[in-house]
């Protein structure tokens, strides 16, 4: 798997459609800009092929910068071009691209290894990595550690915050442990306030000399932290709404996204005598039992939790999960290096 790198945006970018993408990067693309603030602010865009608000955002940087110099130079890595071209998260022969950047042996784990030492020769200020949901979800970004300069980049692009280590194979992990970095989930595809959010970010992360050392007053964030991850098992036929597959969901439920369920909230019905949801930790440890329970065909939570990215995209929820299980907690006061 080849790694192009260039040392410009290409004019044609400005018109480019997404099925259009490999007419302008035929291959996974590392793009280095010199601007006024050395130490570049690394961007990851369309790890994901059906998630295209970061090209918009390339876009926009193309657009803004052609005539003027960038606030800071940018390290732009532009993923899977071949998944882009075909409007689908990832090729049904490739791994996830947001799943590479820990060991594997596969050619996208080298390209991921590639870029990622690149990146860290180049003592990158910042990590950007931007996302879509295929659900309904709010603006909120992502975070892998509760250092100040990550939670400033959190409550910077929106009042909603996510820390998570699970799963430990994203792009912005590797990042933390290089500089602060967030991943942006921008809303679907194509809203324009996920894209407005994800461009006032760039810019101001562009524009800033250093990070505070202070953690943010806790209003200016509310963060949740991720317990687990939900999985449906894989030999289990599963529908949304009226259906005959083994498990139902409710056609709504992508509007309990961000909305605190109680102990008791019934999530699931089942025909299967087992339980046919499985919930990990970061470490694959197996919840399941702590947070759900089977009885009379219910699948009914045994805790209060919050859960975010559920989807009723039947592909994303095989690729990926079915959501994530999450708890409210408190902006980190103190010694910030504790």
């Amino acid at each position: 798997m080849h790694l192009d790198q260039i040392d410009h945006l290409p004019a044609q970018l400005s018109t480019l459609h997404p099925d259009a993408l490999r007419s302008v990067f035929p291959n996974p693309t590392l793009i280095r800009l010199a601007g006024t603030r050395p130490a570049p602010l690394f961007l990851s865009v369309l790890l994901h092929g059906n998630e295209t608000t970061s090209l918009d955002v390339l876009k926009h940087l193309q657009r803004r910068y052609e005539t003027a110099p960038l606030p800071r130079s940018l390290m732009i890595f532009v993923g899977n071009v071949w998944a882009t071209e075909r409007g689908v998260r990832h090729m049904p022969d490739q791994p996830d691209f947001n799943r590479i950047w820990a060991s594997g042996d596969t050619p996208a784990h080298a390209l991921a290894r590639q870029v990622h030492a690149a990146a860290m020769a180049a003592c990158p200020f910042a990590s950007i990595d931007i996302h879509n949901n295929t659900g309904t979800n709010p603006v909120y970004g992502c975070i892998n550690a509760l250092r100040p300069a990550d939670l400033h980049l959190a409550s910077l692009f929106a009042p909603l915050g996510v820390y998570y280590l699970n799963p430990a194979t994203t792009q912005s992990i590797a990042f933390s442990k290089l500089c602060p970095a967030i991943t942006l989930e921008c809303g679907r595809s194509g809203d324009v306030e996920g894209l407005m959010a994800a461009v006032e970010l760039v810019e101001t992360v562009m524009r800033l000399d250093r990070f505070p050392d202070r953690h943010p007053v806790s209003h200016a964030l509310r963060l949740f932290e991720t317990l687990g991850r939900v999985d449906v098992a894989a030999d289990c036929s599963f529908c949304f709404g009226p259906g005959h597959a083994a498990l139902q969901f409710d056609s709504d439920m992508e509007d309990l996204n961000f909305r605190l369920l109680p102990a008791g909230t019934c999530l699931a019905r089942t025909s299967e005598a087992r339980l046919p949801l499985t919930v990990r930790d970061e470490h694959g440890t197996d919840l399941t039992r702590d947070f759900l329970t089977v009885n009379a065909g219910q699948i009914r939570l045994r805790r209060d939790v919050t859960p975010a990215m559920i989807t009723t995209n039947l592909l994303n929820i095989r690729q990926d999960c079915l959501c994530y299980l999450m708890v409210e907690r408190d902006i980190p006061t103190g010694d910030p290096s504790v």
